[in-house]
């Protein structure tokens, strides 16, 4: 509004500017007017990503997010027709934005100032200067948009779209350190490559919670090579072999792993460091592989015979969809898919009802939203992990 009465200054005697809805009664007195309205809002898809990440790995706000806006006004001309008042008004408008297309923060800022309920004048908001850009309709469009004002009839107007906008809702961001120096330099590309990650005890089989993974690398020996699971620094990593003569690097798949690690998909990444232990000199690409469950332990019946326990060697997160899958022995009896107990947390303890199941011995896997154990084969037969249901438990 203020930039509209420094547009019109003294050309039109007694002309106001307004920001009422075009159908005010008040708006039709005869008397100059040139009135402003917000119709519409749209989000600026250009600009609405340019931001930094707002929030850190663990959720917590690291800067306030900043939505971009795109506002679309009706600019409505009202005075005597007779001496041509709404003619004129919009040929000042529409000249002087034209000439002029942009609100300077120092308007904006003075506004803000000058205006109690719009805030305190922060010279930080807003940070950028507005553009201004006329918005061109069709007739019929123009006047389906004034058809929206029922029994309104149509008054002199132009379109415009104010842009961007910016709307920011602060949050409690902790301060943090000021960058003391910027160091930027080149160093020659070094790629490490990952030959394969398999199962360092049966390559041939899938990679096992709680077994060893391999990692093999042409040279797994050399100075400071470190493994990424997950992005973070695995511990235990040694240097060695698999059980098919392979140099790799032999990374401990147990729940001591700092890395969020469980049944599913793992991504690995080999860098490696120079003297100083922290400038990175080389890197592989990320590699995936997947992880099947792997027992810490035999399962076991509990007391009375009534539930399965199993105890996993990696966390199964709370909304992890997990089952005991338990198979006879020998004889008639059937197999079963036993949904496990809902968990609040992530735990690396199962328990499933035997409800339901006859007495005798059975093979035991668990399943992990879709991805099976492994049944121990020895001497071409499945031979455990085995559990041995007693009578009652039915």
């Amino acid at each position: 509004a203020d930039r509209l009465h420094a547009l019109i200054g003294d050309a039109v005697p007694g002309c106001q500017v307004t920001t009422l809805n075009p159908s005010a009664e008040s708006l039709r007195t005869g008397d100059p007017f040139v009135n402003l309205y917000l119709f519409r809002t749209v989000r600026n898809a250009f600009v609405s990503n340019t931001d930094l990440p707002t929030r850190g790995p663990l959720g917590g706000a690291k800067s306030s997010p900043v939505l971009k806006l795109d506002l679309d006004y009706m600019i409505t001309f009202f005075g005597d027709d007779a001496k041509l008042d709404p003619q004129r008004l919009l040929g000042l408008v529409v000249g002087g934005l034209n000439a002029e297309p942009y609100i300077p923060r120092d308007t904006l800022h003075a506004a803000i100032a000058s205006t109690p309920w719009l805030g305190d004048g922060s010279q930080q908001l807003p940070r950028d200067e507005i553009l201004v850009a006329p918005m061109s309709l069709p007739p019929d469009a123009m006047a389906r948009l004034w058809s929206e004002f029922v029994n309104v009839p149509y008054q002199l107007t132009q379109l415009y779209t104010a842009m961007p906008i910016a709307i920011e809702y602060t949050l409690p961001v902790q301060p943090v350190l000021p960058v003391r120096r910027i160091g930027l330099y080149a160093v020659p590309a070094r790629t490490i490559t990952i030959v394969g990650l398999v199962n360092a005890e049966d390559p041939d089989l899938p990679i096992v919670g709680g077994g060893t993974l391999a990692v093999r690398l042409p040279d797994p020996g050399q100075d400071g090579l470190s493994v990424l699971l997950n992005g973070v620094a695995a511990i235990g990593v040694t240097a060695g072999f698999d059980a098919q003569g392979h140099a790799a690097l032999l990374v401990p798949l147990t729940a001591e792993q700092p890395a969020p690690i469980a049944t599913g998909q793992i991504v690995v990444k080999i860098v490696k460091h120079g003297p100083d232990g922290k400038a990175i000199v080389a890197e592989s690409p990320l590699t995936a592989a997947g992880i099947v469950p792997g027992f810490a332990a035999p399962p076991v019946v509990s007391d009375g015979g009534g539930q399965l326990q199993l105890s996993m060697a990696l966390p199964v997160p709370a909304q992890a969809q997990a089952a005991v899958l338990i198979f006879p022995r020998q004889g008639q009896r059937v197999s079963h898919r036993i949904a496990c107990l809902p968990r609040v947390a992530a735990a690396t303890t199962l328990a499933a009802p035997l409800a339901g199941v006859a007495a005798g011995a059975y093979l035991v896997g668990v399943e992990i939203d879709g991805i099976a154990s492994l049944l121990d084969w020895e001497q071409g037969r499945y031979t455990g992990p085995l559990v041995t249901v007693p009578p009652g438990s039915a």
